[in-house]
């Protein structure tokens, strides 16, 4: 019953096998009227890679999808050709290849000489060293894998730009484990593990595969390339775009005040130079004044001491021989007011030279700035790229210039009172001076007059009181020389710290300049980023955004017209022991064709 059934399925069979059946071929034998019509070809390329990555074979699978059936003319250098549809010849004259199609799909195979777009390099390393992986299959220990993918250059070179491969390799869990691989997807495909590589249009790269076995054996690996046709949308990148416009921003008000700093440091020096330079006249004249005082008070004390000598010979004079002794006074006095002349002149000099000092100072003094500077404009100093040692004396130079001003307003009314007690003491001079002269004149004028008991008593009198006055006088001066002494020598240290600040504040002003100039550039550098930045994300999207390309035939560009897409398969040579090998090859060639069909039963 069983082979009765059998042999009617066979019946049934055999009445749907084109080369058997009559009515078919008789219909596959009749013409067409003319030329087919083609809405478009696919071809898909299979190639076979020895496990190292050459290239064995590669042939093309094509597929014409009809609008029309009839004679479909096609080209391509091809070694041999087959039909895939049905029994009828294909003809080939040169590159140019000649079918008849009666549906409306036909398939046909034609086997090339030709490159792949790519060159793969397939690497097995066991325990660290490079072996043949023929003779590295059943052994056990630390397997990696290293595949390298690079453009091949004799290729067509629009598949390498715009297809993108998916490598893959299957593991199986029996004999790997510890399976790492980095850039890849592991997944889970029955007992295998199964390793998934993308590689982009475009780019070359070198892959790994590591893994512990106690069985080296592998199956093929399998790769594919398709055109990368996904339309890749770019990123919202308007609010970082905003942040970094925000920043060079604020990098051109950074650079807008260090200007404007560098503006006012250089004015600070300027200033604190004329201050050095006053300073140093004042200091000079202060040391003038000292070194003068000496003189003041030596001329002074002698004026002094003859005051006390006339008025000691004065408290002896009596009677007529003390008329006679006046003689000689009159002389002394004259003397006096000749040295108290002399004495005014140098107050009066003295005078000048101090004020014309002090005026100095006082203008170089007004021309250092108030302070205005925050901590918060410090801090953006100190939080800049400027080296932190020049910061650190552009700031010391700053405080030192605004104390310097501080020390001078508060000395400055003791400065001012100086002008005023010189001119009074050079008044008084005069007044003593002018008081003498007239004193020594009308006394030689009197001499002759003078009343012997009354008048000679009351000319001993004054004289007292001059000598007296003129001894407060002279302890005045002494205490004003002192006083300018101590002055001059205070004053040093102030002007010693003036030049220190005049010479920080050049060296500030430098640094000031080099701090805008690297602003500046920075500012030069940024203010473009928003812009540059848009730039380089739209070009990076670009390089994988390939939905314009436009699909050319690898067989032969007189088909691009026609050819709607293009597909790649490859597979590498498995790496198995060769009784299970030649097993399998052995069940395949006893089965003839009868046996693969009944197998179907």
């Amino acid at each position: 019953m069983r082979t009765t059934i059998k042999w009617m399925w066979l019946t049934l069979a055999l009445c749907f096998i084109p080369f058997l059946n009559p009515a078919v071929l008789a219909a596959s034998s009749g013409e067409t009227d003319g030329k087919a019509e083609v809405e478009r070809k696919n071809e898909v390329i299979y190639a076979n890679l020895e496990a190292d990555g050459a290239l064995e074979n590669i042939y093309v699978v094509n597929a014409f999808e009809l609008n029309k059936t009839g004679i479909i003319e096609d080209f391509g250098n091809y070694e041999a050709i087959k039909n895939l549809t049905d029994t009828s010849e294909i003809e080939q004259d040169g590159d140019i290849i000649r079918m008849e199609a009666t549906a409306d799909t036909f398939y046909y195979q034609g086997d090339l000489l030709k490159e792949l777009p790519w060159n793969f390099t397939i690497t097995y390393y066991l325990d660290g060293e490079e072996v043949d992986p023929q003779t590295a299959i059943g052994e056990s220990g630390q397997v990696e894998i290293e595949i390298t993918v690079e453009q091949n250059e004799e290729a067509e070179g629009a598949f390498f730009d715009n297809y993108m491969l998916q490598i893959s390799q299957a593991l199986n869990t029996d004999y790997f484990y510890n399976i790492e691989a980095a850039d890849a997807t592991i997944a889970n495909a029955g007992k295998n593990r199964q390793v998934a590589f993308t590689v982009m249009p475009g780019e070359e790269e070198t892959l790994t595969i590591q893994a512990d076995t106690d069985q080296f054996e592998l199956e093929g690996m399998e790769i594919s390339a398709l055109p990368s046709s996904f339309s890749v949308d770019g990123p919202d990148t308007d609010s970082l775009t905003e942040e970094f416009q925000s920043l060079t921003d604020a990098i051109g008000e950074l650079n807008q005040g260090v200007g404007e700093l560098g503006e006012g440091i250089r004015g600070l020096s300027g200033g604190l130079t004329d201050l050095e330079n006053g300073s140093s006249q004042f200091q000079d004249g202060l040391n003038e004044l000292n070194n003068s005082s000496g003189e003041l008070t030596g001329a002074s004390e002698e004026i002094n001491n003859a005051f006390q000598r006339i008025q000691e010979e004065v408290g002896r004079i009596s009677g007529v021989d003390g008329i006679d002794q006046l003689s000689s006074i009159t002389e002394a006095a004259s003397d006096m007011a000749a040295g108290m002349e002399e004495l005014s002149d140098g107050i009066d000099t003295l005078t000048e030279g101090y004020t014309d000092a002090n005026d100095t100072l006082k203008t170089a003094m007004e021309q250092i700035p108030e302070a205005t500077l925050t901590e918060e404009d410090f801090q953006v100093l100190y939080d800049s790229d400027i080296d932190s040692g020049v910061v650190e004396e552009l700031v010391g130079t700053y405080e030192a210039a605004q104390n310097a001003l501080a020390v001078y307003q508060e000395a400055a009314e003791s400065f001012a009172a100086v002008q005023p007690a010189l001119t009074e003491f050079q008044t008084s001079t005069g007044e003593i001076t002018s008081y003498i002269r007239d004193f020594s004149e009308e006394l030689e004028q009197s001499i002759g007059d003078i009343d012997i008991d009354d008048g000679l008593n009351e000319f001993i009198t004054s004289i007292d009181t001059m000598a007296e006055n003129y001894n407060q006088f002279h302890e005045g001066l002494v205490s004003y020389t002192n006083g300018v002494g101590q002055l001059s020598t205070s004053y040093s240290n102030i002007h010693e710290g003036i030049g220190e600040v005049s010479s920080g504040a050049n060296e500030l002003a430098n640094g000031a300049d080099e701090l805008q100039n690297g602003t500046g550039e920075l500012y030069d550098a940024t203010q473009n980023i928003p812009d540059e930045m848009q730039e380089e994300i739209d070009e990076m999207i670009s390089q994988y955004d390939k939905s314009d390309f436009d699909p050319v035939s690898f067989v032969s560009e007189k088909n691009n017209e026609i050819t709607n897409s293009i597909q790649f398969v490859i597979q590498t040579d498995s790496l198995k022991p060769e009784d299970i090998t030649e097993e399998a090859e052995e069940d395949e060639d006893s089965e003839g064709f009868w046996e693969r069909l009944m197998n179907l039963f």
